[in-house]
């Protein structure tokens, strides 16, 4: 099976060019290929899914868009800059318009909740203590975790510091947010505040998402639009509710959680 198989791109007029665009990525590692030719565009305010099984390349996907791996071949675009030949000046500004929310959180342990915020604008900044004060409450408050300044991340429970590190991929004003399994190992409610917290800042903080899963729910009520990841490849891409519907026997195995199908 391959892509030709498979049409499954449908992509829907837009102004401008895409904030993120993956044209032909390959990558392999000790030669093993983990990302075969890939193709994807991402445009401005969608919220888009990365889905497929354990260990084909999500999170993968997401370090070769900010820029921590290089591909063995193709071009990664962001804002229409080809990030493969960009200088290193270029790579770091185009860094700075990303937020990364890893699937750990990642908050340094020493650190308050309010240094946590306030050490990307100390060290990329040359803003005042009063206004990064001012930022660090504000996106406390967009996340609904305005007391929580003080406070150190084992004080917080599981949800509280996905929320705080969702403020934190914020302070800089990023245009772009990358999410890494943001509900994994949270309970069914605090799942729900998490996907809801993430629909409203595309309209809040008027930023575009990727946001890597393997929950089916919270794929289907978060995104603008879904990509299925196999083999290397994106085999799928459309709207919610016309990846559902999807005939690719690939996608219909995973959606219906067969054991018999193409996944192995």
């Amino acid at each position: 099976m391959n892509e030709r198989d498979h049409p499954a791109v449908r992509q829907e007029p837009w102004a401008g060019p895409p904030i993120v665009e993956l044209r032909g990525v390959h990558l392999e590692f000790e030669g093993k290929p983990i990302l075969r030719h890939l193709n994807l565009r991402v445009e401005r305010k969608q919220r888009m899914v990365i889905m497929g099984q354990s260990g084909a390349g999500k999170s993968t996907l997401l370090r070769l868009i900010l820029g921590i791996l290089q591909p063995s071949a193709g071009s990664i675009l962001f804002q229409g800059r080809n990030l493969n030949h960009a200088s290193r000046r270029e790579v770091n500004e185009s860094r700075i318009k990303m937020g990364m929310v890893y699937q750990s959180s990642a908050l340094i342990s020493s650190l308050t909740v309010r240094d946590n915020l306030a050490l990307p604008l100390e060290e990329l900044t040359h803003k005042r203590r009063a206004e990064i004060d001012r930022i660090v409450e504000e996106k406390l408050a967009l996340v609904g975790m305005e007391e929580t300044g003080p406070l150190l991340p084992n004080e917080l429970s599981g949800g509280m510091r996905k929320r705080v590190a969702i403020a934190r991929a914020l302070v800089l004003e990023p245009e772009l947010l990358l999410f890494d399994e943001p509900t994994t190992g949270l309970d069914p409610v605090l799942s729900s505040v998490i996907d809801e917290l993430i629909i409203s800042l595309t309209d809040k903080a008027h930023t575009t998402s990727i946001i890597v899963t393997h929950e089916l729910s919270s794929a289907f009520h978060i995104a603008t639009r879904i990509a299925m990841l196999f083999q290397g490849r994106i085999i799928e891409e459309d709207r919610p509710e016309r990846f559902r519907a999807s005939h690719n026997p690939v996608v219909e195995q995973f959606i219906e959680g067969r054991t018999e199908g193409p996944i192995h």
